[in-house]
């Protein structure tokens, strides 16, 4: 309930500014928080966001530039995994939920298997991954755990545990649904919440100390 509290007053600092200016960031702006509401509602550990060349009549350093700006409001990491001259691909993530993931990771699996240095932290996850997908020109399929997929749903995936398919949530599920179905619904909850902050009435008031507004 304090997170949600204190996320709702970030947005709302947020939604002040781009009231009080003609920014024309402002529906890149908008589009950043819906498509990264699970993180900055801390439902999930990370996002992984395309910039395109020419979104919203804004060039891609422009969006970078304004992404690092709601990053930096937001109190949330951003690296740069890959880019070319007409795309970027950026993550969005919370440190401590991505460390929670690799602390979740078998060491033999993340250490001896997928050759990451044992007890890495997020920082360094992120940007090894980001090194490897631009070396290897793919993306590798452990940044699920910078997503924040359950382990169980990442190790299945990329056929180092051996569970059944059992769905898909927007990732494939592998052995029990439930804690995965959880953590889907939470995402789309967020994004729920997102947009109905996002279109409310500009001049609805807002008192921070209400926490009817973080329920």
């Amino acid at each position: 309930m304090e997170q949600r509290r204190l996320s709702t007053i970030r947005f709302h600092e947020w939604r002040m500014q781009n009231i009080s200016c003609t920014s024309h960031y402002a529906p890149f702006e908008e589009w950043v928080f819906v498509q990264a509401a699970g993180v900055l509602f801390e439902q999930k550990a990370g996002e992984l966001l395309t910039l395109s060349a020419g979104q919203f009549g804004l060039m891609l350093m422009q969006q970078l530039s304004c992404l690092k700006g709601v990053a930096a409001q937001w109190d949330v990491q951003l690296q740069i995994l890959q880019q070319n001259d007409v795309s970027i691909k950026v993550i969005l993530y919370l440190p401590a939920l991505v460390e929670t993931r690799l602390r979740e990771m078998p060491p033999e699996i993340l250490c001896n298997t997928l050759g990451y240095r044992c007890m890495i932290d997020p920082d360094a996850f992120v940007s090894e991954v980001g090194r490897r997908w631009r070396e290897r020109g793919e993306i590798p399929h452990e940044i699920g755990l910078a997503l924040g997929y359950p382990v169980k749903d990442v190790l299945g995936y990329m056929g180092l545990q051996s569970l059944t398919c059992t769905g898909c949530c927007g990732w494939r599920i592998y052995g029990d649904p439930t804690p995965s179905l959880a953590m889907s619904y939470a995402c789309q909850d967020a994004t729920r919440r997102a947009l109905r902050l996002l279109y409310q009435p500009a001049n609805q008031s807002y008192n921070p100390a209400d926490n009817n507004m973080a329920a």
